[in-house]
């Protein structure tokens, strides 16, 4: 009989330290992108609290890492930056990229991206930064040279 005792005990103890609620995600905003950008010569995103500036600083070439920069203007701090590739309708792997901050509130990667069988090189940068407030996302196509 001490044992059920135990064992009851030791099941409450393990329901209080059960936490039943779920980290809550912030709200999602998907950015507007600039028409008619080139990420070769910058694109810019953006609502009317903040702007993301990016560029593909050297040509991407399927196999060559290229490096990518993001600049952010306004007065969210930013968490964190990732970007993945993709390509409509075709398995390229996982190709997601973490990109490192500094104090200027620049962020920089260097990507490589794998050469697709079927000879296509349309690719899509899918966009994520991390605020307090919101998740931020925005996507710009892309050809690879």
């Amino acid at each position: 009989m001490p044992f059920a005792r135990y064992g009851l005990i030791l099941g409450l103890l393990l329901l209080a330290s059960c936490d039943r609620t779920s980290p809550v995600e912030p709200p999602v905003t998907v950015l507007a992108v600039a028409p008619g950008c080139d990420v070769r010569q910058g694109c810019r995103a953006g609502d009317d609290s903040i702007s993301i500036d990016v560029q593909f600083d050297a040509a991407p070439i399927a196999l060559h890492a290229f490096p990518l920069s993001l600049h952010v203007s306004g007065d969210e701090p930013v968490q964190s930056v990732t970007v993945s590739f993709s390509m409509q309708g075709m398995d390229m792997g996982l190709n997601r990229y973490r990109l490192i901050g500094n104090a200027t509130r620049g962020w920089k990667a260097d990507v490589t991206l794998p050469v697709c069988v079927s000879g296509r090189s349309d690719w899509v940068a899918d966009f994520e930064l991390l605020t307090e407030q919101r998740q931020l996302r925005f996507r710009l196509p892309f050809v690879l040279q």
